[in-house]
């Protein structure tokens, strides 16, 4: 954001919110025509898979088939781009956030996309396209649309690169409301549901290897992001646990009592206050007492 986000009124919100999602639409934009200039040798890599020829069954199907693959290849391509703009839009809400800290997200999410992308295209499509395309073959032989092709692979492709992104989600859900390691970790019988339902919606198969092998994945990511939220934790409790660089300590005496009149002073570090000069802070040191030699027993006797 341009200004402080507390003088920002909600029109200017939704003003910064629209520019940035503008961006990132411009991004995904480029991103697809750049897929226009490699749609060939794509075509042939999503269609390596299948083992088969495609068809189209209407005038414009190749059209749409080459459409499809670039608006594929800007949307992966534009994902770590609106995961940076919606990281830039809220990082006034955090203070002390590091400014290079955005763009280390954003290689990261475009890294996680990256290896969901080449996880199912090399182990989970592979294997569903292998127990739909051989079912009841005897009987019946596929004529498999090109259009139709591409819709279940786009589903599968970035379906997953956006499940990848779950510990950055839940990393950031960590740093708006911290969270209990422990805690999420009693909640994973609830993440293995959840993990297999998005993984009937991934891949419609009832090959249970197949669901097996899309849930994996996600119960795997929600163990990382579990293992990077008490990470961060720690980080976090060590950092506030370290003394302020502008805080001065000097020692003081406190009287211990004793056997005698005469007090022992034991030396104890207490925090500094500081009393502004000139609108400069300066500290004050307290000079502490001698500490006085320990009694012995001859010295308490009283001398005759």
């Amino acid at each position: 954001m341009q200004t402080d986000s507390k003088t920002q009124t909600f029109s200017e919100h939704l003003k910064e919110l629209r520019k940035r999602l503008m961006i990132g639409t411009a991004v995904v934009v480029v991103g697809s025509l750049l897929g226009y200039v490699v749609h060939e040798p794509l075509f042939r890599l999503l269609k390596s898979p299948l083992g088969q020829e495609l068809y189209y069954n209407t005038p414009v199907g190749g059209f749409n088939a080459m459409i499809k693959i670039s608006v594929l290849v800007g949307l992966v391509a534009g994902i770590p781009f609106l995961v940076y703009q919606i990281c830039q839009f809220l990082a006034p809400a955090f203070k002390n956030l590091n400014p290079k800290r955005p763009i280390s997200i954003m290689i990261w999410s475009l890294l996680l996309a990256l290896i969901g992308v080449a996880f199912g295209y090399f182990i989970s499509l592979p294997a569903s396209l292998n127990f739909l395309t051989n079912y009841d073959s005897q009987n019946v032989q596929p004529m498999i649309i090109v259009g139709e092709y591409l819709n279940f692979v786009f589903s599968y492709l970035l379906g997953l690169a956006l499940l990848f992104q779950l510990p950055l989600i839940m990393l950031f859900i960590n740093r708006v409301k911290p969270q209990k390691p422990g805690r999420l970790m009693r909640h994973q019988r609830w993440v293995i549901l959840i993990s297999f339902i998005l993984a009937a919606v991934i891949s419609p198969t009832p090959d249970p290897m197949n669901q097996l092998i899309l849930a994996a994945p996600i119960i795997l990511m929600y163990q990382l992001s579990v293992g990077l939220i008490w990470v961060q934790n720690r980080r976090s409790r060590k950092k506030d646990n370290q003394p302020a660089p502008n805080q001065a300590v000097y020692v003081v005496p406190t009287i211990k009592p004793s056997l005698v009149s005469s007090p022992v002073f034991n030396q104890v570090a207490v925090p500094a206050t500081p009393r502004p000069i000139s609108n400069e802070t300066e500290y004050v040191p307290v000079l502490a007492k001698p500490v006085q030699p320990r009694l012995t027993f001859m010295d308490i006797i009283p001398s005759t």
